[in-house]
């Protein structure tokens, strides 16, 4: 009793403080003293180019050549993850009556397996993650806070969101889609700033992405190895449209190694350092090399879009191994002890929370512009989820770490949005607190 207490007693900004450091050391304990792992798909991160040929986007390579080693990234990792969940904290908390323990309870889901196990690899799915946080995190505060300083956290944080994966583009677009109402509506009258750096964020990460097409090449191979060739009915789809054929394509399904590449095959695809080609790079050779350079992702997207009853039950089909994942078996990394992944619950559980409170939200309506946007949200990341699975032929749990922490973050935000609020009198008081 004599803690709990004392803890009530400590103004709020000490308390946080002291949450914020004690989460640290959990997250630091579950990577500290642990081999940084690395896989074939690591080399791609250690260069950091803005304007030339690049296997990723800049901002984690930017943040793995500031660190320099792989321990160091590790260190980098569970600093800005602690510091990102933090954030996110103080964001939702602030105004609401039970803050202590929102705030721990936020730090909390920042702390489950599904989330910390990812600092000891030297991949993207960390530090997206916590990007993703701190676009979330961001764009809460500016909705309550407008002023210049609000503006560029939140420009910052939803510029790395969005060019840590290339999926994440859906993020500005969904952005860009008010303001192009609006300057519709208005007849051009009503073109904000904020559009304008939105609509050059999305030109310069188009920009980006197209320098690294080589490993979209061989993201678009394991997609067809995987989801194409192996099924009649796509299979003939393709063909239809001019899908080259060969023998033994509908079997290549496995993978080979890079010395096996046939070398006017290897001048097409330019098989990134490190990664092993699919079987189907050998067995179609030139001609399917060219023909899947050329047209190989619009006869996706075609198909995704002209097949939604396909393309909707190979998402759900997929939903509760990645948004759910049971265990760390399918990616191997050896992590120091960690709370249970119960604790994280299920996506399910988290969407009838977002819900939910969402439509309390909505019926107030002083907080009902808070509930459109948390739903906007929603909808963006579902719809992230997709296109991550369809565009990823192998790893999809790992590819949709960051949608499945999302989807809990977004619930987390909508319960703690129908929360009691600070009385004058509590806010008085930690205002002084901060003062004395």
């Amino acid at each position: 009793m004599s803690m709990r207490r004392t803890l009530r007693s400590l103004p709020m900004p000490w308390f946080g403080v002291g949450a914020i450091l004690v989460s640290f050391a959990v997250r630091g304990s579950a990577a500290w003293g642990e081999t940084a792992q690395r896989y074939p798909d690591s080399i791609g991160y250690d260069t950091l180019k803005f304007f030339s040929p690049t296997d990723r986007p800049w901002p984690i390579p930017f943040i793995y050549s500031l660190a320099g080693s792989d321990s160091h990234r590790v260190v980098a990792q569970v600093v800005i993850g602690t510091l990102a969940w933090g954030a996110l904290a103080w964001v939702l908390t602030t105004t609401v009556k039970w803050q202590r323990s929102a705030f721990v309870a936020t730090l909390l889901l920042g702390l489950t397996p599904q989330v910390i196990r990812y600092d000891v690899a030297i991949l993207s799915e960390s530090l997206s993650i916590s990007f993703a946080v701190l676009a979330v995190a961001s764009t809460l505060h500016r909705l309550r806070v407008r002023s210049p300083l609000a503006t560029t956290w939140w420009a910052t944080s939803l510029t790395l969101c969005a060019m840590s994966r290339p999926t994440h583009l859906i993020i500005v677009v969904a952005c860009l889609v008010p303001a192009t109402w609006r300057f519709i509506a208005t007849k051009g009258k009503k073109l904000t700033a904020g559009a304008i750096g939105m609509f050059a964020l999305l030109l310069f990460s188009v920009f980006t992405i197209q320098q690294s097409q080589h490993m979209s090449l061989l993201n678009l191979y394991t997609v067809v190895s995987s989801r194409v060739v192996s099924d009649d009915n796509r299979f003939n789809w393709f063909v239809e449209r001019g899908m080259p054929v060969s023998g033994g394509m509908r079997t290549a399904t496995g993978y080979d190694y890079a010395k096996d590449l046939p070398g006017d095959v290897a001048s097409i695809v330019q098989l990134p350092e490190g990664q092993q080609p699919p079987s189907l790079m050998r067995v179609g050779g030139v001609e399917l090399a060219r023909w899947l350079q050329d047209n190989g992702w619009r006869t996706v997207v075609m198909y995704l879009i002209t097949h939604p009853s396909d393309t909707m039950t190979h998402a759900t089909h997929l939903a509760n191994a990645t948004l759910n994942a049971p265990n760390g078996d399918f990616l191997p990394l050896q992590n120091g002890p960690m709370i249970p992944w119960i604790v994280a619950s299920t996506w399910q559980m988290w969407t009838l929370v977002l819900f939910a409170c969402c439509l309390v939200l909505f019926v107030k309506r002083s907080t009902r512009h808070n509930a459109m946007v948390l739903a906007a949200m929603f909808a963006t990341t579902v719809i992230i989820y997709v296109v991550t699975v369809h565009t990823s032929g192998i790893e999809h749990v790992r590819h949709s770490s960051t949608v499945a922490t999302m989807i809990r973050i977004l619930g987390l935000a909508a319960l703690v949005g129908i929360l009691p609020k600070k009385s004058l009198s509590q806010t008085t008081d930690e205002d002084d607190g901060k003062l004395s």
